[in-house]
């Protein structure tokens, strides 16, 4: 699916691409998807200093930023994507703090709510991970991380499918990272 159908299905979908998650004893847990109507501009994606891959440049000229599978009761679910220069702030932040982990051509396009777990993209095309998707974890070290590969669509098409499921942790209980 490309990002343009993962992002008409889920503003058609929305909530009901996700199944209700029942919580120990309180109601279950519903979702929703939610986009800002204004497109980034190129200037905004100019500015990152970075090479943006075309898929990640596609989301924005859809979406400045979007909350995907947010927990409608707590904010304790889903994915944040940042806009452009929240990604561009949020990815000079996470070089000051964690430098030897946070590396040249990393880019911070989103957070997960409910959690410190942070998705990077790789934005130096000079580079054979070029585009390729990580997940950040607050305390371990780059090795550590989840590396998903495949690129931002390919993410994206997979979280939706999964109703914002964190697939990859699945994916981690049946063999290494």
């Amino acid at each position: 699916m490309t990002v343009w159908q993962s992002v008409q299905l889920m503003k058609r979908e929305g909530s009901r691409l996700a199944k209700e998650v029942p919580v120990d004893g309180m109601p279950s847990m519903t979702f929703s998807c939610s986009f800002a109507p204004d497109p980034a501009t190129r200037d905004e994606l100019a500015a990152l200093g970075c090479d943006c891959p075309r898929d990640l440049a596609e989301f924005w000229a859809l979406a400045r930023t979007a909350k995907l599978f947010e927990d409608q009761q707590y904010g304790q679910w889903g994915v944040e994507i940042l806009d452009p220069e929240q990604a561009a702030a949020m990815t000079n932040r996470c070089r000051l703090k964690r430098g030897r982990d946070f590396v040249e051509g990393d880019l911070v396009v989103g957070k997960f709510l409910g959690d410190s777990d942070l998705l990077v993209i790789r934005c130096d095309s000079s580079i054979t991970d070029y585009g390729s998707v990580l997940v950040a974890l607050p305390l371990d070290a780059r090795g550590e991380w989840y590396n998903l590969g495949g690129t931002f669509a390919s993410f994206l098409d997979t979280y939706v499918k999964s109703g914002g499921e964190k697939f990859w942790t699945k994916q981690d209980r049946e063999s290494p990272r």
